[in-house]
C-alpha cells in the first residue's frame, strides 16, 4: 500500500546527522516503491535551503543528488492539484496547521493516502490518515 511521505521524512534521509536519520534509511529501503513524495516537499526543500534553515554547500548537486535518491528508492512524486490547495485552505483554518503542512495533509486527504510525517500536530486532523513514521515502521514489522 502506497503511502505519502512529507519533507521531514526527506530531510532526516539525506542529513546522516539528523536523529531520525536511521529510521528514514531503514523507511526508504524496506518500503522501497511503496513511497510517494508530497508534490510541494520540493519547494518547501528549497525554500528551507533558500532561509538558511537547511543549509547545504552546493545547491544545484544537492537536487541533482536528490533527484538520483529518488529514482533510487523509486520514490514517485504525486501531481500538485488545485484540490490540494483548496483543501488546504480548510485545513489551515480549521486546525491551524503551517502552510505546506497544510499542503501535505490535504495531498494526502484529497489522495486517499496516509501520511508518513515525524510532526504529530498531524494527528489533530480527524479526515487525515496519519502515521508517525517510526509507529509505521513498527505496523510494517521492521
Amino acid at each position: 500500500m502506497a503511502v505519502l511521505i512529507e519533507t521531514d521524512v526527506l530531510i532526516a534521509l539525506v542529513r546522516k546527522r539528523d536523529r531520525h536519520h536511521k529510521e528514514a534509511l531503514m523507511l526508504f529501503e524496506e518500503q522501497r516503491e511503496e513511497l510517494l513524495l508530497s508534490p510541494y516537499s520540493i519547494i518547501e526543500l528549497d525554500a528551507l535551503i533558500w532561509s538558511n534553515v537547511l543549509r547545504v554547500k552546493d545547491k544545484q548537486e544537492f537536487f541533482a543528488l536528490l533527484s538520483e535518491t529518488l529514482n533510487y528508492y523509486n520514490v514517485k512524486t504525486i501531481y500538485p492539484s488545485p484540490l490540494h490547495v483548496c483543501k488546504a485552505y480548510q485545513l489551515r483554518s480549521n486546525y491551524g496547521l503551517t502552510f505546506f503542512g497544510s499542503l501535505h495533509a490535504a495531498t494526502a486527504i484529497i489522495e486517499r493516502l496516509t501520511l508518513i510525517s515525524y510532526d504529530r500536530s498531524y494527528g489533530r486532523v480527524k479526515e487525515l490518515n496519519y502515521l508517525h513514521t517510526s509507529e509505521y515502521l513498527s505496523a510494517k514489522g521492521s
